[in-house]
């Protein structure tokens, strides 16, 4: 399993702050707020919070797919991405993540970095 760069991932909470005031695109699960930059690489920040994923396990999980994702897309501009979980999961399977729901998360992200 490869690792992000520490160049690749967006730790300050001003550069958070600044990249959530844009307006983001909503899917069914993930909110994504992006902001070009000029420092010449993509960084992505996430917003998984315990509210809505409630295990440990899932919240990893979630973010290791966000992960994956953003290491294998190219993006060709410069942008700071914010990746947010809207909605809680598991409803109806006692706020556990599921097979089903993991695999729509994964299309998702899918679809909307292929955009670029």
């Amino acid at each position: 399993m490869q690792k992000l760069s520490k160049k690749n991932i967006l730790r300050q909470s001003e550069d958070i702050s600044r990249t959530l005031k844009n307006k983001g695109i909503n899917t069914q699960h993930l909110s994504f707020h992006k902001k070009v930059n000029d420092l010449g690489v993509s960084r992505i920040g996430l917003a998984i919070p315990k509210k809505n994923a409630k295990r440990a396990v899932d919240r990893n999980r979630i973010k290791r797919l966000i992960r994956e994702v953003f290491r294998n897309t190219f993006i060709k501009q410069p942008t700071d991405i914010v990746v947010k979980l809207l909605s809680p999961i598991g409803k109806r399977t006692r706020k556990k993540l599921r097979e089903s729901e993991r695999k729509q998360i994964r299309q998702e992200l899918l679809d909307h970095f292929q955009m670029k």
